[in-house]
Protein backbone atom coordinates (compact mmCIF):
# COMPACT_ATOMS: atom_id res chain seq x y z
CA UNK A 1 0.00 0.00 0.00
CA UNK A 2 1.45 2.91 -0.76
CA UNK A 3 2.10 6.46 1.57
CA UNK A 4 -0.66 8.37 -0.56
CA UNK A 5 -3.11 6.13 -0.10
CA UNK A 6 -2.39 5.45 3.51
CA UNK A 7 -2.58 9.14 4.80
CA UNK A 8 -5.52 10.09 2.68
CA UNK A 9 -7.71 7.50 4.61
CA UNK A 10 -6.77 7.93 7.88
CA UNK A 11 -6.79 11.48 7.18
CA UNK A 12 -10.14 11.62 5.91
CA UNK A 13 -11.04 9.08 8.62
CA UNK A 14 -9.81 11.81 11.61
CA UNK A 15 -11.55 14.75 9.72
CA UNK A 16 -14.91 12.92 8.96
CA UNK A 17 -14.41 11.88 13.08
CA UNK A 18 -13.54 15.55 14.28
CA UNK A 19 -16.12 16.91 12.49
CA UNK A 20 -19.10 14.63 13.62
CA UNK A 21 -17.29 15.52 17.03
CA UNK A 22 -17.49 19.17 16.72
CA UNK A 23 -13.84 19.14 17.53
CA UNK A 24 -12.80 19.76 13.89
CA UNK A 25 -11.23 23.70 14.43
CA UNK A 26 -9.33 21.69 17.93
CA UNK A 27 -7.51 19.33 16.34
CA UNK A 28 -6.90 21.45 13.32
CA UNK A 29 -4.75 23.43 15.76
CA UNK A 30 -3.06 20.16 17.33
CA UNK A 31 -2.28 18.97 13.65
CA UNK A 32 -0.84 22.16 12.83
CA UNK A 33 1.38 22.10 16.01
CA UNK A 34 2.15 18.81 15.31
CA UNK A 35 3.70 19.50 11.96
CA UNK A 36 5.68 22.62 13.46
CA UNK A 37 7.34 20.03 15.72
CA UNK A 38 8.42 17.82 12.92
CA UNK A 39 10.09 21.20 11.74
CA UNK A 40 11.44 22.02 14.98
CA UNK A 41 12.91 19.37 16.86
CA UNK A 42 15.76 17.02 15.07
CA UNK A 43 14.93 13.08 15.50
CA UNK A 44 11.38 13.55 15.95
CA UNK A 45 10.43 11.64 12.98
CA UNK A 46 13.26 8.86 13.89
CA UNK A 47 11.95 8.41 17.28
CA UNK A 48 8.43 7.51 16.67
CA UNK A 49 9.37 5.24 13.85
CA UNK A 50 12.10 3.52 16.46
CA UNK A 51 11.07 -0.05 17.50
CA UNK A 52 13.01 0.12 20.48
CA UNK A 53 10.96 3.06 22.25
CA UNK A 54 8.19 1.67 23.76
CA UNK A 55 4.15 2.51 22.49
CA UNK A 56 3.21 4.33 25.95
CA UNK A 57 6.42 6.73 25.14
CA UNK A 58 5.49 7.34 21.48
CA UNK A 59 1.80 8.19 22.81
CA UNK A 60 2.86 10.74 25.27
CA UNK A 61 5.50 12.05 22.73
CA UNK A 62 2.54 12.81 20.22
CA UNK A 63 0.64 14.25 23.08
CA UNK A 64 3.03 16.71 23.97
CA UNK A 65 4.13 17.92 20.74
CA UNK A 66 0.37 18.25 19.99
CA UNK A 67 -0.09 20.69 23.24
CA UNK A 68 -0.47 18.25 25.99
CA UNK A 69 -4.36 18.09 26.16
CA UNK A 70 -5.36 16.68 23.08
CA UNK A 71 -9.17 16.40 21.68
CA UNK A 72 -11.10 13.28 22.24
CA UNK A 73 -10.79 12.70 18.56
CA UNK A 74 -7.34 13.20 18.08
CA UNK A 75 -6.45 10.94 20.85
CA UNK A 76 -8.64 8.36 19.87
CA UNK A 77 -6.66 8.82 16.13
CA UNK A 78 -3.64 8.69 17.83
CA UNK A 79 -4.46 4.98 19.52
CA UNK A 80 -5.66 3.83 16.34
CA UNK A 81 -2.64 5.06 14.95
CA UNK A 82 -0.12 3.06 17.60
CA UNK A 83 -2.40 -0.07 17.38
CA UNK A 84 -2.02 -0.13 13.48
CA UNK A 85 1.71 1.09 13.96
CA UNK A 86 1.42 3.82 11.67
CA UNK A 87 3.54 6.32 13.68
CA UNK A 88 6.02 6.55 10.70
CA UNK A 89 3.25 7.97 8.57
CA UNK A 90 2.21 10.36 11.12
CA UNK A 91 3.88 13.25 9.29
CA UNK A 92 2.49 12.77 6.13
CA UNK A 93 -0.90 11.91 7.49
CA UNK A 94 -0.76 14.95 10.08
CA UNK A 95 0.00 16.75 6.08
CA UNK A 96 -2.63 15.16 3.87
CA UNK A 97 -5.10 15.87 7.35
CA UNK A 98 -4.43 20.01 6.46
CA UNK A 99 -5.10 19.48 2.89
CA UNK A 100 -8.54 18.20 3.32
CA UNK A 101 -8.77 20.20 6.46
CA UNK A 102 -8.31 23.61 4.13
CA UNK A 103 -10.07 22.18 1.17
CA UNK A 104 -13.24 21.10 3.11
CA UNK A 105 -13.55 24.80 4.94
CA UNK A 106 -12.36 27.01 1.87
CA UNK A 107 -9.19 28.36 3.67
CA UNK A 108 -6.05 29.46 1.64
CA UNK A 109 -2.69 29.22 2.85
CA UNK A 110 0.00 31.22 1.68
CA UNK A 111 3.56 33.77 2.72
CA UNK A 112 4.05 37.29 3.07
CA UNK A 113 7.99 37.51 3.11
CA UNK A 114 9.40 41.26 3.72
CA UNK A 115 12.40 43.14 3.72
CA UNK A 116 11.21 44.40 7.45
CA UNK A 117 8.29 43.36 9.71
CA UNK A 118 4.31 44.88 8.58
CA UNK A 119 2.95 46.32 11.50
CA UNK A 120 -0.69 44.73 11.98
CA UNK A 121 -2.63 47.07 10.09
CA UNK A 122 -1.12 46.64 6.98
CA UNK A 123 -1.29 42.89 6.99
CA UNK A 124 -4.89 43.31 8.11
CA UNK A 125 -5.61 44.94 5.23
CA UNK A 126 -3.95 42.79 2.53
CA UNK A 127 -5.18 40.15 4.48
CA UNK A 128 -9.06 41.63 4.49
CA UNK A 129 -8.04 42.40 0.47
CA UNK A 130 -7.03 38.73 -0.41
CA UNK A 131 -10.00 37.57 1.26
CA UNK A 132 -12.82 39.37 -0.50
CA UNK A 133 -11.12 38.95 -3.84
CA UNK A 134 -10.71 35.12 -3.29
CA UNK A 135 -14.04 34.83 -1.21
CA UNK A 136 -12.34 32.30 1.13
CA UNK A 137 -10.15 32.14 4.26
CA UNK A 138 -6.08 33.03 4.43
CA UNK A 139 -3.81 31.60 6.47
CA UNK A 140 -0.78 34.05 5.72
CA UNK A 141 2.20 33.18 7.64
CA UNK A 142 4.71 36.33 8.38
CA UNK A 143 8.63 35.85 7.44
CA UNK A 144 11.17 39.14 7.51
CA UNK A 145 13.58 38.29 4.76
CA UNK A 146 16.26 41.32 4.10
CA UNK A 147 18.18 39.85 1.48
CA UNK A 148 14.94 40.73 -0.40
CA UNK A 149 15.93 44.31 0.25
CA UNK A 150 12.58 46.12 0.15
CA UNK A 151 9.03 45.11 -1.06
CA UNK A 152 7.54 42.06 -0.96
CA UNK A 153 6.71 38.43 -2.20
CA UNK A 154 3.46 36.79 -1.86
CA UNK A 155 2.71 33.37 -2.21
CA UNK A 156 -0.94 31.79 -2.36
CA UNK A 157 -1.11 28.26 -3.30
CA UNK A 158 0.81 27.85 -6.59
CA UNK A 159 0.54 31.56 -7.16
CA UNK A 160 2.95 34.15 -6.33
CA UNK A 161 3.64 37.89 -6.73
CA UNK A 162 7.39 38.88 -6.33
CA UNK A 163 7.17 42.38 -5.62
CA UNK A 164 10.67 42.66 -4.08
CA UNK A 165 13.34 45.47 -5.03
CA UNK A 166 16.00 42.11 -5.41
CA UNK A 167 13.33 40.07 -7.74
CA UNK A 168 13.30 43.07 -9.73
CA UNK A 169 16.86 43.73 -10.02
CA UNK A 170 17.52 39.95 -11.11
CA UNK A 171 14.73 40.83 -13.76
CA UNK A 172 16.67 43.98 -15.09
CA UNK A 173 19.36 42.19 -14.89
CA UNK A 174 17.72 38.81 -17.03
CA UNK A 175 16.92 41.39 -19.36
CA UNK A 176 20.39 43.70 -19.95
CA UNK A 177 21.77 39.68 -20.67
CA UNK A 178 19.33 38.99 -22.94
CA UNK A 179 19.98 42.49 -24.61
CA UNK A 180 23.81 41.47 -24.99
CA UNK A 181 23.33 38.48 -26.17
CA UNK A 182 21.32 40.01 -29.90
CA UNK A 183 24.59 42.28 -29.76
CA UNK A 184 27.24 40.15 -29.33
Amino acid sequence: MNTGLISTRYATALLDFAIEQNQQEKVYSEIKMLLQMYSNVDNFREALANPAIRTSEKRKLIHTASGGNVSKPFEQFIDLLLKNKREERLQYIALRFLELYRKRFDILNGSLITATKVDRPTYDRLKSFIESKTGGTLELERRTDTSILGGFILQIGDNRLDASVSGQLLRIKNELNEINKKIV
